[in-house]
């Protein structure tokens, strides 16, 4: 009893705490609405914001993972009143604030900042520089050089090593519409010369004005900035068609030879050929949770190496139990089956694939 009158005062402080921590308005609270810009001191609204984005370096493409990781320079630019200043003599045209700085200088003075985020980033954004710039007639640049892994999950392989993915960096703002708005700013935006990813060649870069739902429900501005990319095929074509080709082809040949038991040790030394060919360009293949162009591609060539096989088997021992004659037979069918079996089966994969072509 005396256990449980102890317990029911305990609950009721907390219970009368909980409700004193809910119903006063805490520092993060305070600060919160504290750092809210006076809107009266604009005249204009919303507060247009130009801004452009230039990646500079494609650090990796995770076909995976469907990510990647790239460096770019951001930059907007605003006019806020508020920010204008008289130059002091020997003072410079303009006024250099670093991020961290500025921010704090627009908390203190109440005045607007174009907080954004970056919708498809994922885990931290890394700054290597980012500042202010503020000219006299109150003109704002904000720049930033950073370096951001990307979620990308419009990524498809299905036509791999011929698919052409999409590229796109969505940046949002959390004031409402009414506040600010995004203005593309499309001589800063675009591609660099050097981006450093050998395997992908970038291309038919735009942006795209957009609104979405900020954390409260409103309507606020979006820009995305797009861009596609296919590979360069020919690391392809050379190091796996070509080569998966000629393992076919052996296979072909060896069907012109009369000798069965020739036949057989060269469709299997083939067979272990391909086997060997398939662990050595494994790791170039991604490891996807759906079957590929190049997956359907090796596993016909692998399959119909493995009938090359069975069949001279099964040939040889007509032979071998007398019934030449219709090994003979069968055989004749050989030389225009196999290859028509092989055609058939790229055609279709090309045809399931690439219906528009």
């Amino acid at each position: 009893m005396h256990r449980l009158k102890q317990s029911s005062v305990q609950f009721a402080w907390l219970t009368a705490i909980l409700l004193v921590s809910l119903s006063a308005p805490t520092e993060a609270q305070d600060r919160e609405l504290w750092i809210n810009p006076n809107l009266s001191s604009y005249s204009e609204l919303p507060i247009a914001v130009k801004i452009g984005l230039r990646i500079d370096q494609i650090i990796h493409v995770d076909q995976k993972s469907e990510n990647f990781g790239a460096v770019g320079d951001l930059r907007m630019e605003w006019r806020d009143p508020n920010l204008a200043f008289d130059p002091l003599q020997n003072e410079l045209q303009f006024r250099r604030y670093e991020g961290g700085v500025f921010a704090q200088k627009a908390d203190e003075e109440n005045i607007f900042f174009p907080s954004f985020t970056i919708d498809n980033q994922q885990g931290r954004r890394f700054k290597d520089e980012a500042g202010v710039v503020v000219l006299p007639d109150g003109k704002a640049v904000y720049a930033e050089r950073f370096s951001v892994t990307l979620q990308a999950p419009d990524f498809d392989f299905a036509r791999y090593p011929f698919d052409n993915q999409r590229f796109y960096v969505s940046i949002d703002t959390q004031w409402p519409e009414t506040i600010m708005r995004f203005l593309a700013d499309p001589e800063f935006s675009g591609l660099g010369d050097r981006l450093g990813e050998e395997e992908w060649v970038f291309r038919d870069e735009h942006v795209k004005l957009t609104t979405h739902r900020n954390l409260l429900g409103s309507v606020a501005s979006r820009i995305t900035f797009v861009f596609s990319a296919h590979r360069h095929i020919w690391y392809y074509v050379l190091r796996i068609f070509v080569p998966l080709v000629l393992i076919v082809l052996v296979s072909w040949v060896a069907f012109f030879l009369k000798d069965f038991s020739k036949r057989v040790d060269i469709s299997a030394g083939n067979l272990l050929v391909y086997v060997a060919f398939n662990f050595t360009i494994s790791n170039d293949l991604p490891r996807l949770g759906y079957m590929t162009f190049m997956d359907s591609i090796l596993a016909a060539a692998f399959i119909i190496t493995c009938l090359a096989v069975i069949l001279n088997v099964f040939l040889r021992r007509l032979e071998v139990a007398g019934q030449e004659h219709i090994a003979r037979r069968i055989d004749a069918y050989t030389l225009w089956v196999y290859p028509s079996v092989f055609t058939l089966s790229v055609y279709l994969a090309f045809h399931h694939f690439f219906p528009s072509w």
